[in-house]
């Protein structure tokens, strides 16, 4: 059985590698699993949480930094996806620019709020803001998203190394996007292991490998969710299979 009060991070080191949409998907898998999750929406770029899935119970950030909102009373339930979200409207770039101390009050009352899911997951930012530091301190896992190619490989190096400097005692859990197939996927991971360990002494777990569909493309054009419109397609079966290779790493 599944302890409650996990929270993971989802980064990536450059933008359009698929991190909002992956996310989205795994919250829905475990949902889909009777799994209580939340999805906390840290990145708040244009193409957010809220513009990939069409949810308009969107939520001001600036009542929640400043204390007027309190975190507990944010969350609201995603018909499509059957999970709890907490999102700002698209461009609402707020953790950048706040007060540090501000972010550790919301993390702390983050951890509180992970007493009543299974399973909480921080969308993060793909710029490098130190300001969500705190975010990554509350967490039991971080993971990061790269693609199969020598340049998005460069970046997630940058950011797992980045990560080292927030947090050193958290697990760092890869995914490989977009691969042309599995094999594909787990070289792109032994290579990036290599490096982490020869260079910052960093060790990683291989998630899983999301092979490249098109119909993932086009569910997300059409903000739908892609174990609703395409359950059989290869992106929707990868997705399931790394969420329940994640249940049972949680375990």
């Amino acid at each position: 059985m599944i302890n409650k009060n996990h929270i993971t991070a989802v980064c990536a080191g450059t933008k359009g590698i698929g991190k909002t949409w992956l996310t989205v998907a795994i919250c829905h898998a475990l949902a889909l699993m009777n799994k209580k999750t939340l999805l906390f929406d840290a990145d708040c770029s244009i193409e957010n949480v809220a513009y990939q899935t069409g949810f308009n119970k969107t939520v001001p950030y600036n009542t929640l930094l400043s204390g007027q909102l309190t975190l507990n009373n944010a969350p609201q339930f995603f018909i499509d996806g059957k999970f709890d979200i907490i999102c700002s409207s698209p461009g609402e770039c707020l953790f950048d620019t706040a007060p540090i101390g501000r972010v550790q009050v919301l993390a702390a009352d983050l951890k509180h709020l992970a007493k009543y899911y299974d399973h909480i997951f921080i969308d993060c930012a793909d710029y490098d803001s130190k300001n969500l530091s705190p975010l990554f301190n509350v967490c039991n896992d971080i993971i990061v998203i790269v693609n199969a190619n020598s340049a998005s490989s460069t970046e997630a190096f940058k950011t797992i190394s980045k990560l080292k400097n927030f947090t050193s005692k958290t697990a760092i859990d890869i995914i490989v996007n977009r691969a042309a197939s599995h094999e594909e996927g787990r070289q792109v991971f032994k290579t990036l292991l290599k490096a982490a360990k020869e260079y910052i002494n960093v060790d990683l777990n291989l998630l899983g490998v999301i092979r490249q569909d098109s119909r993932i493309r086009e569910a997300v054009l059409n903000q739908a969710l892609i174990l609703n419109r395409y359950p059989g397609c290869e992106g929707a079966e990868d997705c399931v299979a790394l969420v329940r290779h994640f249940v049972e790493v949680c375990s």
